[in-house]
């Protein structure tokens, strides 16, 4: 069952790479030694060596696309029903309130691996080489490869296990979607471990909603203590010119007049004609709105500058930053 699956993962984790080969042996039908190969070994030590590095690209490059597509798959499957329900929690999770549907859509097979792995826990010790000790054969081809980490100079003398999944890839070999990496996802879309710097945000309203019949409008999003009421009511301002489209008031009213200044005409033009005609542009700037509204704002120049801090929300810039001009509040950048 699925919830065996998931004991089954979680065992392996917390046993270690030996107790868990041993495991594999004796638990999967039909499983058996082998020695292992050279483009084998190859293979592992590809994908260990990228765990070493630390590059979330390098780590994608050395697992079989195929099983990143599939990934891709089921977790896009799962974000648009979520979607259909007018919900946001899974996609925060993984990827960040600041992350429209739409951008995750054009990512890559390994372009979302990367996404999701800068979420994730993984690392390996630096090597000087790897003693391959044996294989465990498995359903569908895949071997497991375990051995010993021969550590670097000044790295003491202990030697590591590690053990490596791996799947035929034409005639050579590429290393398996990993287990650990597996469970971690599976923890992060549960809520039962959460990646740092992430928090639960409600999901903005869709920029062409409308206020439901009768004139009742939905509660606002919650706010940081601490926050002026004047930087509340500009950030209030720019969502509703947002949700109802209005991108030339969002652009000309609540942008910071030395934005403009320094935006060229033709350019500030494209930013309307993308707000306007992208609802991906739009959601993503209510998710900036959203997230900031809820942060504690940084006070900078005497209480003239607000900074707030957004790493980690899957937007494609780290802070959100308003400005007193003339004794209004204008969005800087």
């Amino acid at each position: 069952t699925n919830n065996e699956d998931w004991v089954m993962k979680d065992f392996c984790r917390r046993v270690g790479p030996g107790a868990a080969l041993l495991l594999l042996a004796l638990a999967v039908p039909g499983s058996t030694w082998a020695a292992i190969s050279a483009d084998q070994k190859r293979a592992a030590e590809e994908y260990v060596s990228a765990l070493v590095l630390g590059d979330p690209r390098a780590i994608a490059h050395s697992i079989h696309e195929q099983q990143l597509e599939l990934l891709r798959k089921r977790l896009l499957e799962e974000l648009r029903l979520e979607a259909d329900r007018n919900d946001n929690v899974l996609r925060t999770r993984l990827f960040g309130a600041g992350t429209p549907l739409a951008d995750i859509e054009r990512m890559t097979p390994q372009g979302m691996f990367v996404a999701l792995v800068n979420r994730l826990r993984f690392s390996a010790r630096p090597f000087e080489s790897i003693e391959w000790l044996d294989a465990v054969k498995d359903d569908g081809g895949m071997v497991h490869a375990v051995g010993r980490l021969r550590p670097s100079k000044g790295q003491g003398d202990v030697r590591v296990p590690v053990l490596v999944s791996l799947v035929p890839w034409g005639e050579d070999w590429k290393a398996a979607l990993p287990f650990e990496l597996q469970a971690q996802l599976d923890d992060l879309k549960s809520g039962r471990t959460r990646a740092p710097g992430v928090t639960i945000a409600p999901a903005p309203a869709p920029a062409s909603a409308s206020a439901p019949q009768g004139g009742v409008v939905a509660p606002p999003p919650a706010e940081a203590p601490g926050t002026p009421r004047e930087i509340l009511d500009l950030l209030d301002e720019a969502s509703q010119n947002l949700r109802a489209g209005r991108c030339e008031e969002f652009y000309t009213k609540n942008m910071s007049p030395n934005f403009r200044r320094i935006t060229a005409p033709k350019a500030l033009r494209s930013l309307v004609s993308a707000c306007e005609s992208r609802e991906e542009v739009r959601e993503r700037s209510l998710a900036a709105l959203t997230l900031a509204r809820s942060t504690p704002p940084q006070l900078q120049y005497e209480g003239t500058r607000a900074v707030f801090d957004l790493r980690g929300k899957g937007l494609p810039y780290n802070q959100l930053v308003v400005e007193k001009v003339d004794k209004r509040w204008y969005i800087a950048d």
